[in-house]
């Protein structure tokens, strides 16, 4: 079942969070915006948001008043808060007595905020990759198998892309069997439907395809989190903002 997941974010911010083939445009997530922190406190009674992303400068009522009235209140409590805030020592303590459950510094890392934002609505994390692998769609063009490449993986399912004919290209609901290799030679064989598509451009006569695994073995699903959590582990070692946040 496709669970739903509802964010709310400042209108200042939208682009940093939602960019390109981002995970928030998946199906299954809703985004709303607000210029105000009194719109985000109508939206937020309206719809019950899971996760609200603002800044502690938003105009309306002051952030501290907003926050403490969603905490106050039992209905609208249930939400998980990132605040973001210049690298200021007032505004860092703004940001504390809003009880967010994390605090990003300006100038925003924008892999450090897409991962903060998947770990508070629990979406599994997805790792950028690109390899060749073959599809074929179970019941169509004779099951014969064609080459896609795969553009980022996570351990419920993959961004796949291909310049193919337009008598060949996928329809959402169709359903994928895939075969390719991760980089320590770990075959993956596995069952997908297509659940998003991208259509091609006139640039790179390509399609993009969102693929939700489905019946992954437990031992193929500890293989692809292994990996995308290494990599991830990595780029975040790397990272010369990892002391730009700390959470709640």
């Amino acid at each position: 079942m496709l669970i739903m997941k509802k964010i709310l974010i400042a209108d200042t911010l939208k682009d940093y969070c939602v960019q390109n083939n981002s995970f928030l445009n998946r199906s299954g997530i809703t985004i709303f915006t607000a210029s105000t922190n009194d719109e985000i406190l109508k939206i937020h009674r309206e719809q019950k948001v899971d996760l609200i992303i603002s800044k502690i400068d938003l105009l309306g009522i002051q952030s501290e008043a907003l926050y403490d009235t969603i905490r106050s209140d039992k209905e609208l409590r249930e939400v998980a808060i990132i605040i973001t805030c210049e690298d200021i020592v007032l505004n860092r303590a703004r940001c504390t007595r809003c009880t967010a459950n994390a605090v990003l510094l300006f100038p925003l890392d924008t892999a450090q905020l897409h991962l903060k934002i998947q770990e508070l609505i629990a979406i599994a994390p997805r790792q950028a990759y690109r390899v060749t692998l073959k599809v074929s769609v179970e019941s169509k063009f004779k099951n014969k198998p064609f080459l896609y490449r795969t553009d980022n993986i996570s351990a419920t399912g993959m961004l796949i892309t291909a310049e193919i004919r337009e008598e060949e290209m996928l329809v959402k609901g169709d359903m994928l069997s895939l075969s390719f290799y991760l980089p320590d030679g770990t075959r993956i064989s596995a069952r997908g439907t297509v659940e998003r598509i991208i259509p091609q451009t006139a640039a790179t006569n390509a399609c993009l395809y969102g693929v939700k695994f489905i019946d992954l073995t437990p031992s193929v699903q500890l293989a692809i989190k292994m990996f995308v959590n290494k990599e991830l582990s990595y780029k975040r070692s790397l990272s010369i903002h990892s002391d730009t946040t700390f959470d709640k």
